[in-house]
């Protein structure tokens, strides 16, 4: 198949990776667009669940969520197009600013479609540019849940009300399950269940039979059951604690395991200049090839081979430059083409992304100007 420029809505199927970089499973978390905009580097690279309704984003190419000016938040689907509904998103959050655009740990996501329509040639700056991978999506909460998850992930509609909720003593965030602490007092402490967790303030985590230390990571684990106030601090939901009284542990139902990604396609070209086909091509081109994901650059070398279709004339030398931020390679001859020529540009096998992908054998073709 020849090189080709891709148009339209991109509606783009990724895997959403099990593992992350350090090898660890991903734990997901509950929360919502707010804190992540806001705590960008607790939430990069984790598995999320948000609640929100998707809009249409760089100028209606791709579909996201909104938020404001002039970061961009993108909704790359595992599979099909994401509902307009208020719904509750799965994925894998990556701040694309955070990688070097060589990364290797980007080849698996094959975003440069998005990166591109989003951004042109240029590599995001850190915060600007949230992709959630690997998406896939469900209904959300039901109105009636008033657990820890359903707060966690829309605290605006459990703002002011009085519940009660029950989940595991995790002291001072001792295992990271938020981004921040509100520092009311000492004995501010967080309250663990499923994939969310919320700051109980107010109260000294203590009562009929228990009295526990927010900095004793052999207490956590214990039950609670904390009836108070929600309110919402620096975009984190927190309870204001009435009452605290040990409980027993719920019932917590796991989630059905995703399905497992699909396997990794082949490293493509998806865009080119010129492109295939194109006819008046300037006798001074330099040729780009951009590709789906980070290739290995030293590929490149005795691998790729231009000629003239149909002529025996030798084309000029010419040089490869892989650029690394846009993820092309650049071509430039060391003099003018012939005049009025179909000049074949060959990618040859052997050459691989940075992940170990092998790109399939590709052609261009374009026809330079006459004399």
């Amino acid at each position: 198949m020849g090189f080709r420029r891709t148009a339209g809505v991109l509606v783009i199927g990724l895997a959403l990776l099990a593992t992350p970089s350090h090898g660890q499973s991903l734990s997901r978390m509950a929360t919502t667009v707010q804190a992540v905009t806001r705590y960008p580097v607790f939430f990069h690279d984790k598995a999320l669940a948000l609640v929100n309704t998707t809009v249409p984003v760089a100028g209606g190419a791709l579909i996201g969520f909104a938020v404001e000016a002039p970061r961009t938040f993108v909704i790359a689907p595992r599979a099909g197009e994401p509902p307009s509904r208020v719904s509750e998103f799965r994925g894998r959050l990556v701040d694309i600013g955070r990688f070097l655009s060589d990364d290797s740990r980007l080849g698996p996501l094959n975003l440069p479609a998005i990166i591109t329509t989003v951004m042109g040639d240029r590599w995001p700056a850190r915060e600007q540019l949230f992709v959630l991978t690997g998406t896939t999506w469900s209904d959300p909460p039901q109105a009636n849940d008033s657990s820890i998850r359903a707060i966690a992930l829309n605290p605006a509609a459990f703002e002011g009300r009085t519940v009660t909720l029950r989940g595991r003593f995790r002291g001072r965030n001792l295992l990271g399950d938020l981004p921040a602490w509100p520092r009311q007092s000492e004995w501010d402490f967080v309250l663990q269940s499923a994939d969310a967790a919320i700051w109980i303030l107010g109260r000294r985590p203590r009562g009929n039979g228990f009295d526990l230390s927010p900095t004793s990571r052999a207490q956590t684990g214990r039950w609670l059951e904390v009836t108070g106030r929600i309110e919402i601090r620096e975009d984190l939901p927190v309870l204001i604690a009435d009452a605290i009284r040990t409980s027993e542990a719920d019932v917590e139902v796991l989630d059905e395991q995703e399905p497992s990604p699909p396997a990794l396609p082949p490293p493509a070209v998806v865009f080119t200049a010129p492109t295939e086909g194109e006819l008046l091509v300037a006798r001074d081109v330099v040729v780009r090839v951009q590709f789906s994901r980070p290739m290995r650059g030293s590929t490149f070398a005795d691998r790729i081979r231009v000629t003239y279709t149909g002529s025996s004339m030798a084309v000029p030398p010419w040089t490869v430059t892989y650029r690394t931020g846009p993820m092309a390679i650049e071509i430039r001859f060391a003099y003018e083409l012939a005049g009025g020529v179909e000049v074949l540009v060959e990618l040859l096998d052997g050459i691989v992304s940075a992940d170990g992908g092998a790109l399939p054998p590709s052609p261009l073709r374009f026809t330079t100007a006459g004399l």
